[in-house]
């Protein structure tokens, strides 16, 4: 029986899928899917990125939950476990302390984006964009940026709650998000692909999302498709193995994990599918980024019959699933802090909020220098610890420890997971930072 030092697991066998998938929606391809998908050549930058997804992202994360369940521990106390298991150093055990500063950092630029999010919400839903031009939405949306106050006011109730969440025990702050908010999510997007199969533009915009253009895939758009896929599942920011420490001892995770990976694509499919004929239906055009989540998207909503209402369902749903993913993103650092400093939780989420909080306020507000170092270190770091978390399960760990874990996997499936894990994952992580480097350059 677990004592009251080692997290106790979930009861529900699906809390692990669901909890994964609820976290890789927030943090995928809202912002560069659909546009990436259409100018990048269609079919063949979606089966780059579906496989860099399924060969290389997939097997690392199964590979980060698998040492949280062996570990039992936060993300550095599981490393350690497994380094000194293994009989190595235990400067592998930092890899877990590197993931969880990278996803402090990036949730620090998520806050800034959901409480935009959220705004723009509230903004469609009063009506007061009904009719208006892309002047007048760009306008709109730079007035609310440049109030400072306002801004800060709202991220701080918002990370106020997710502290309280966090606070109570991660049994409850990710049933929560597996059992209530990627639900909701769920019946959000329907409502949305129904209005926007209704109202939308539907054979030019499949055209532009699915024809194979390969004319328009090369080498960039080829990196282009890594990185989102590096991105979309949480790999390399001690995610799984804070998760992978509360996983029932009987679940199969590499099939978990791979479910969830399925339930994160559909999701973000569908998502283009219900951005794009909205687009089209309303001539806007196609970008990335923030000009296409806030000035495209509330444009096209703006102009269609109901499109106040649907715009603001359309916000809520990408607010509610960056604030489920910053609550992911904040969890690593608090179980470092309570299990390994030996903070209550309550104080280790606190003081973790504090440091979110603040590196957002750099990140907005801070001198250009910091704001570009800040933004390729969350970068930069991820694909990082996918690389270490690759290397560490496919060269340094003993196989048997790792089959002892994954002992309900079928044999031929242990040994295509391992041989990506140990070669491919690597290679790829590797080629992306060398080749993203030169190009950053």
């Amino acid at each position: 029986m677990l004592d009251k030092n080692v997290p106790q697991p979930w009861q529900g066998q699906t809390t692990l899928v669901f909890a994964l998938a609820a976290v890789a929606i927030g943090l995928g391809n809202l912002f560069r899917l659909p546009w990436l998908l259409g100018e990048h050549g269609g079919a063949p930058f979606f089966l780059a990125y579906l496989s860099t997804l399924m060969l290389v992202t997939v097997p690392v994360m199964v590979a980060e939950v698998m040492l949280g369940s062996h570990g039992r521990g936060s993300p550095l106390g599981a490393m350690r476990w497994a380094s000194d298991q293994s009989g190595r150093s235990i400067y592998w055990s930092w890899l877990g302390v590197v993931q969880a500063i990278a996803a402090m950092l990036l949730a620090s630029q998520l806050l800034v984006l959901t409480v935009w999010l959220f705004d723009r919400a509230v903004v469609l839903n009063t009506g007061i964009l009904a009719s208006a031009s892309t002047i007048d939405v760009a306008e709109n949306f730079t007035a609310m940026i440049e109030l400072a106050q306002p801004q800060w006011l709202k991220a701080l109730c918002l990370l106020c709650a997710l502290t309280l969440l966090l606070a109570m025990g991660s049994q409850y702050a990710l049933g929560f998000m597996a059992w209530l908010i990627l639900p909701a999510l769920a019946v959000a997007l329907m409502g949305l692909l129904d209005y926007s199969l209704a109202k939308g533009a539907l054979k030019p915009a499949g055209e532009y999302l699915f024809a194979q253009r390969y004319r328009d895939f090369h080498l960039e758009a080829a990196l282009a498709g890594m990185g989102s896929a590096f991105f979309t599942l949480g790999a390399g920011l001690g995610i799984g193995l804070s998760f992978g420490a509360r996983t029932p001892r009987r679940l199969t995770l590499l099939r978990s994990v791979m479910a969830a990976a399925v339930i994160d694509t559909t999701f973000a499919v569908t998502l283009a599918v219900v951005i794009v004929p909205l687009l089209f239906a309303t001539n806007t055009a196609i970008s990335e980024g923030l000009s296409l989540v806030f000035v495209a998207i509330p444009y096209a909503f703006s102009n269609l019959p109901e499109g106040e209402v649907y715009g603001a369902l359309f916000f809520g749903f990408a607010a509610l699933s960056g604030a489920a993913t910053i609550l992911a993103l904040m969890e690593p650092g608090v179980m470092i802090l309570r299990r390994e400093v030996g903070l209550s939780r309550w104080l280790a989420a606190s003081l973790l909020a504090l440091m979110v909080f603040l590196m957002a306020g750099l990140s907005r507000f801070g001198p250009e220098w910091i704001k570009l170092a800040l933004g390729a270190a969350s970068q930069y770091l991820v694909v990082v610890g996918l690389l270490g978390i690759a290397v560490f399960v496919g060269w340094i760990v003993p196989r048997p420890i790792i089959r002892g874990e994954l002992y309900r996997e079928p044999r031929w499936l242990f040994a295509l997971w391992w041989t990506m894990v140990r070669f491919v994952a690597p290679s790829a992580a590797l080629f992306w930072l060398l080749r993203s480097s030169f190009l950053f350059e």
